[in-house]
């Protein structure tokens, strides 16, 4: 999930660069998930994001070369000197594929349906913290105010969780939504959704408000998407290398070889973001002990990690994962030193028992580590970890169980992350504010988090996170480990496939030679 699972530019392919684009033709995609619900204000899973955003638009967007907010459906925007009031100037002529006009009541719609959606919109939600009002001025022109500084709110109007659908979805209620699937004014419509079957979209007739980093105006290219399941690795290598699909999501590390060459190529990118991290609940436990927590930071090769993970995984240099904007280079920090990690746990007077395990006070150095995702890598922390005298008690359970989990203090350990091209993405998964998984409890952390919540300038912003991450690695509040990466295996002949900033699919300009 996006929301605890995933700056370079946007990865893209051109197996014909010399050509001019034709129109026309479908792309089958395999797909190892099902996206569950076609509705991109609901469902954070890359698989439902990258098939919502064809069919939504946002009010801005970010730009995935330079990382930019552009202009997309408002023309313009005013932000007020504290960042809590956004007043945005909507384009004219753009439709929804129902023929409804988008104006300033349709925003308020949207954004006073993410708010009644609650818990349904764990992406959305999140981004609206604070809302006071989205007030409509006139027909073109809409006010959205917060209680508080929220210069976050920009950026989030680019993402796919606030893209833009009618007030006659926005009016529904979340089984109403997932029923009928979203009616957006993308560049494609929802022809049909079958569940752990087939999503298909086909091009929108008339679309002619695409954002300024497209490569041309107009209809979209290809006439027909169609995301078809198919959970197991091997039958989506088999459908691609066959010929009965254009292109296949999530490449595993055996298969890179045969579907990077030959009639085919790899196209990845980094998720933007917070890091696939180790995390702790430093509230009690092994967690609350700096020397282990900096142990386990150097205690980890990273280069195993990258190794394990295949095209699917990608380097990190620090908490913010390359393709953030605002990243900076952190390695230092956590550079692998197994002699230093031991030397650290010594000093703090671990002990090796008998059985290789440290021990301290009576107590054996062995952390309760549930996880959802990243099994390989767990499980390569676990044999790295016990070559330092560190035990790890590994156990994979459901995304219910473990949202538990975290909510009940029920851990000492566990993998994260938060896939968001913002760097505000820090003080959402490290704020003591609110659920705390964490048990975070750093007064001076916390005022940086908010500081950048309230700084408007990107360069200051920017400056704030580089002092975010130095508090972060100095403490070993996380242990970053890799960034996620979407691995995608695609056929010759298939065009300009490509990402939008946030790492999902943008096949608005995808064009098959004929």
């Amino acid at each position: 999930m996006a929301v605890l699972a995933g700056c370079a530019g946007g990865a893209s392919v051109a197996t014909d660069a010399t050509a001019a684009p034709t129109a026309g033709g479908e792309l089958v995609i395999g797909t190892y998930l099902d996206p569950t619900c076609v509705d991109n204000q609901q469902i954070g899973t890359n698989a439902s994001l990258s098939v919502s955003r064809q069919l939504t638009d946002s009010l801005t967007e970010q730009n995935p070369d330079t990382g930019e907010v552009e202009p997309w459906l408002a023309e313009s925007w005013e932000v007020n000197d504290d960042s809590s009031v956004f007043t945005f100037t909507l384009r004219d002529g753009v439709t929804f594929s129902d023929g409804s006009a988008f104006d300033a009541q349709v925003v308020k719609d949207n954004i006073d349906g993410i708010v009644a959606l609650g818990a349904q919109a764990p992406v959305a939600g999140p981004y609206l913290a604070g809302l006071e009002a989205a007030t409509v001025v006139d027909e073109k022109t809409v006010e959205i105010a917060f209680a508080q500084p929220n210069a976050q709110f920009l950026q989030a109007t680019a993402n796919i969780a606030l893209g833009m659908v009618s007030s006659e979805t926005a009016a529904m209620t979340a089984d109403e939504r997932c029923a009928a699937g979203v009616i957006g004014s993308g560049p494609f419509v929802l022809d049909s959704y079958v569940a752990n079957d087939a999503t298909v979209l086909v091009k929108r007739d008339g679309y002619d408000w695409a954002p300024p980093s497209a490569a041309h105006d107009g209809e979209a290219y290809l006439d027909k998407i169609t995301f078809q399941v198919l959970p197991e690795n091997s039958v989506r290598t088999g459908a691609l290398l066959s010929g009965q699909i254009d292109a296949m999501d999530n490449v595993q590390q055996q298969d890179e070889a045969s579907v990077s060459t030959g009639g085919f190529s790899l196209v990845t990118r980094a998720n933007p973001g917070f890091a696939v991290s180790v995390m702790f609940n430093q509230a009690e436990g092994p967690g609350a002990d700096p020397a282990v927590r900096k142990a386990m930071m150097i205690g980890v090769d990273r280069d195993d990690v990258l190794t394990v993970l295949g095209p699917t995984g990608a380097a990190t240099p620090g908490v913010l994962t390359s393709t953030t904007p605002g990243s900076a280079d952190f390695t230092d920090y956590f550079a692998y030193d197994p002699e230093g990690a031991v030397e650290i746990l010594e000093d703090a007077g671990w002990i090796e028992g008998a059985d290789g395990i440290r021990e301290k006070d009576g107590a054996a150095l062995e952390l309760d580590f549930p996880y959802f995702f990243d099994g390989p890598v767990v499980e390569l922390l676990q044999q790295e970890y016990a070559e330092l005298g560190i035990r790890l008690n590994i156990s994979q359970i459901t995304t219910a169980d473990f949202i538990t989990a975290l909510g009940e203090g029920a851990f000492d350990a566990t993998v994260g992350n938060l896939t968001r091209a913002d760097i505000d993405v820090l003080r959402s998964t490290l704020t003591n504010a609110g659920a705390n998984w964490y048990g975070l409890s750093d007064a001076d952390l916390q005022t940086l988090l908010e500081a950048q919540a309230g700084e408007s300038d990107p360069t200051a912003r920017a400056e704030l996170a580089g002092d975010i991450q130095e508090s972060v690695l100095e403490n070993a509040y996380v242990v970053p480990l890799h960034a996620l990466a979407a691995a995608y295996a695609v056929r010759d002949g298939v065009n300009a496939f490509q990402f939008e900033a946030s790492t999902r699919l943008n096949m608005y300009d995808t064009w098959i030679t004929p």
